[in-house]
């Protein structure tokens, strides 16, 4: 039942992300220039990693960890990120292990403070989050990591209440999606890119269906003449009058199916958080009209195991 324990987590996030952001401020934040920080992650953690970049304005930068780890002289002297839930993940440990001695300081963000991530790393910052006990696809884990990279950033809001987020993030999932989508691309610029690294994953982990992330300036070029215009959906994630609110007016009136996903909040942290949640109900609600039990990377096991070979 992952499907049920998504949904109670997703719910959690009410009570969790005030909570977290909360523990954090009691936290002493570490003296640190965005430019001196390199985030890696991998899966949720990359789109993590590649919002904190964009929430710095390119000042830190994101990187795959075993990209980062062939090259590992770009961590010297620079404080290392490294965002990993379970903190099992092998590329992450690998990376943190290889930068000793490159990297001035490793930092670990995961929800396991004892795990082999953080054992190789210098600092842990630990996310705190109630858990159902049950194996399911990242919601409140994801919005944790990233309110912990903007913590590390110096950027964490004041307060973060998401009380009145879930209701109208289930009400707009409702009216975008339908049991016969095909694929889906997930459009937007800046830490919405991140978030359409992020909903892109829920799709495929959740759904088992296809999905992509692309900037605004790359659907119009060779992505667009691969989309099924009856079938796929694109949902085009802004924060104003820009590139991809005008990808949406122009897919729209040629009879594309295209969603808005317009949140409208000056703290771009904020924001950012909002969009997750209506990101997790998208993938949430299309599971339910689906009448799944459990997520698409459950209902295999051999692939399961394949997955956990490579990951782990």
């Amino acid at each position: 039942m992952s499907i049920k324990a998504m949904a109670e987590e997703i719910s959690n996030q009410t009570q969790d992300l005030p909570r977290f952001s909360s523990l954090l401020r009691e936290t002493r934040l570490p003296k640190l220039k965005p430019s001196s920080l390199i985030f890696a992650g991998s899966g949720d953690s990359f789109a993590a990693a590649v919002f904190a970049q964009e929430l710095s304005r390119g000042r830190a930068v994101a990187s795959d960890p075993y990209e980062l780890m062939r090259n590992i002289e770009r961590t010297k002297g620079k404080s290392l990120v490294i965002v990993s839930v379970s903190g099992k993940t092998r590329a992450s440990i690998d990376l943190a292990r290889r930068a000793k001695g490159f990297a001035r300081r490793r930092i670990a963000i995961t929800a396991h403070p004892d795990s082999p991530l953080a054992r190789e790393s210098d600092e842990v910052f630990p996310l705190k989050y109630t858990r159902t006990g049950t194996l399911t696809a990242g919601t409140v884990s994801f919005t944790c990591s990233m309110i912990a990279c903007a913590f590390l950033l110096g950027q964490l809001p004041r307060t973060v209440n998401a009380k009145t987020t879930l209701g109208k993030a289930a009400r707009w999932a409702t009216t975008q999606i339908s049991v016969r989508t095909g694929s889906f691309v997930f459009v937007g610029s800046g830490v919405n890119y991140a978030l359409s690294i992020y909903g892109a994953a829920k799709v495929r982990e959740v759904l088992g269906t296809k999905a992509e992330a692309e900037y605004p300036e790359q659907v119009g070029h060779a992505r667009l003449f691969a989309t099924d215009k009856k079938r796929d959906c694109l949902i085009c994630i802004s924060s104003g009058q820009d590139h991809a609110r005008q990808v949406h007016k122009l897919l729209d009136k040629r009879g594309f199916r295209t969603g808005l996903l317009a949140i409208l909040d000056n703290n771009m942290v904020l924001r950012s958080l909002k969009i997750a949640i209506y990101l997790q109900q998208l993938a949430l609600v299309l599971a339910q009209k689906r009448e799944m039990n459990d997520c698409a990377f459950l209902s295999d096991s051999r692939m399961l195991e394949l997955s956990s070979k490579m990951i782990y």
